[in-house]
């Protein structure tokens, strides 16, 4: 097995970076989610609410982050430096206080988005737990939903695509990591992964919410690839496809690298 895919998500919600490498601290890919969008209520923002999000571009030059959407000049969000006021947020079950350091960067994707929203920044300083029963040290998260790591094997996405219609990519389930050389859904036994210096625990399916549905380069909304994925992935009520990991051992990953499977079930 090897590891063919890394993508990292810088905004949540927004489209993601392809890399050929990355290191890892215990919340996640360094710079993966840390950036996200919250209504004036501090409520996140997402494709679920707003599919247009699935428009947003972002690149990175040097330390900034430049984001590009249709009909908009770039931005430029600077790398944070400790300014910005502070604000009241939540994400699913979590409340924090996250610095809102730009005023202008909000103005830009209310501008986009048509409603008005704010931009937050999850610094290292903050520390969000994972969801349970993983919410003790030394277990975090960035702003993903409420693990680390999403990792699917390329041979899951193969196999539905021959049962759609028209196939999908997969930046439709939004990995971070895609692994190939393993049969189809194999990760759904995997418990320990070994890759390089990196150790990564296998803890949990992925429940799927409505972002596949959305089509990552027009942002509109469909009923595939989740109603072909529920005649066969539903367990029981949901639809799974792809495992939450937690990072036992930091590191650097790269693509290319070989996938040990320590243990598996």
């Amino acid at each position: 097995m090897q590891l063919s895919e890394i993508w990292i998500y810088p905004i949540k919600s927004a489209r993601g970076i392809a890399v050929s490498e990355t290191s890892l601290d215990l919340s996640g890919p360094l710079r993966d989610r840390r950036w996200m969008l919250v209504d004036d209520d501090g409520l996140l923002l997402s494709q679920r609410r707003l599919p247009q999000m699935a428009l947003l571009s972002p690149h990175f030059d040097c330390d900034d982050l430049v984001v590009e959407a249709p009909n908009m000049p770039p931005l430029a969000i600077r790398s944070w430096s400790g300014d910005g006021d502070w604000v009241s947020v939540r994400i699913w079950c979590d409340q924090l206080q996250l610095p809102h350091p730009d005023p202008e960067y909000s103005r830009w994707f209310s501008s986009f988005l048509g409603q008005s929203c704010r931009l937050v920044h999850l610094p290292y300083t903050v520390t969000r737990g994972v969801e349970p029963p993983y919410d003790s040290a030394p277990w975090r998260v960035s702003l993903a939903d409420a693990y680390p790591l999403l990792v699917i094997g390329q041979a899951s996405l193969d196999l539905l695509n021959e049962r759609l219609r028209t196939p999908v990519e997969m930046q439709r389930f939004r990995p971070n990591l895609v692994i190939t050389g393993a049969p189809a859904h194999a990760e759904d036994r995997w418990r320990r992964l070994r890759i390089a210096e990196v150790e990564l625990a296998v803890v949990k399916p992925c429940a799927r919410c409505s972002i596949p549905l959305v089509d990552p380069r027009t942002a509109e909304r469909g009923l595939e690839p989740l109603q072909t994925l529920a005649r066969y992935r539903r367990q029981p009520q949901k639809v799974m496809f792809a495992q939450n990991a937690l990072i036992v051992v930091p590191g650097l990953l790269r693509t290319g690298l070989p996938v040990d499977v320590v243990e598996s079930c």
